[in-house]
Parts: structure tokens; sequence; C-alpha cells
């Protein structure tokens, strides 16, 4: 069963996101700073993608959420914004790159990750695997045809 939570574009999203989706897999066998790390990166970009979207508009009006499902195998993060530009480009600044480096962080610890885009925005879809389990090239096309 998914559990959701709609943020508005301010400071706080991300702490608010990473506390999210930490309380949820509490008691599953993740490793929340994993988990929490993701959606830190993925709400950062969507706070991007809203304010270039409607840079003028009041932050109530530019809702981004934040979706999580909890399985024994794997979570399925999945983070909306009404953003229909592409992803940022991964950036190699090295380590001390200020920008840039967000999705090579979510790819280096994610299962898998894809985009899934309507008319209203996008959605960034993250999977992480519970410890010893390794998603099969079926189930994944499963998990993305789903989404």
């Amino acid at each position: 069963m998914p559990v959701r939570l709609s943020l508005h574009v301010r400071r706080d999203a991300v702490r608010q996101a990473r506390r999210f989706v930490a309380d949820a897999v509490a008691g599953h066998p993740y490793d929340s700073y994993e988990v929490a790390l993701l959606a830190s990166e993925l709400t950062t970009n969507a706070i991007r993608a809203a304010e270039a979207m409607h840079p003028s508009c009041p932050e109530d009006i530019r809702p981004i959420s934040v979706e999580l499902t909890v399985t024994d195998r794997y979570a399925h993060l999945a983070v909306s914004d009404p953003g229909t530009e592409p992803l940022p480009a991964q950036q190699h600044g090295g380590l001390l790159a200020e920008r840039g480096r967000g999705l090579a962080i979510v790819d280096q610890h994610a299962a898998a990750r894809w985009v899934t885009c309507t008319d209203h925005g996008k959605t960034v879809h993250a999977l992480i695997t519970a410890p010893g389990v390794i998603l099969t090239a079926a189930e994944l096309a499963l998990l993305r045809e789903a989404s």
C-alpha cells in the first residue's frame, strides 16, 4: 500500500520528504538513511523543476508529491512535480561540485530509475531493493509498466 506526502515548494520540503520516507521504512529491512538520501535528491530536483515552471506563483499552488510503496522485496519511491522539462543533466564536477550530482547518487543506490510524464508534469521513480534481493528484468518491466 503506497503512502503519499504532498509538499509545497518551501525550504523545509526536502527535510519533510526525508523524514516521511525514513518513517515509512521503519521496521522494514531498508537503510532509512539511504532511502531518505534518495528522497532528498529527487525532492530537490522536483522543487527546482516546480520553481522553473512557475517562478512567480505562490508556493502553495506549486505542489510536489512523494510516494513510497514498501514491500518485502523493494521500496518504490516516486517523486512528482509539475515540470515538463527533462531531468537535469548529470554533471561530473567531482565531489566538491555544488550541483549536478543528485541523479548520480540516486543511480548508485537504486536498483533502477525511470521517468514517467503526463500533460501535467513528470514523476521520477527509484527502486531500492531489500538486502539480498535482486529484481529480475521481468519484475522491473512490470513495475515500470504499472507506474
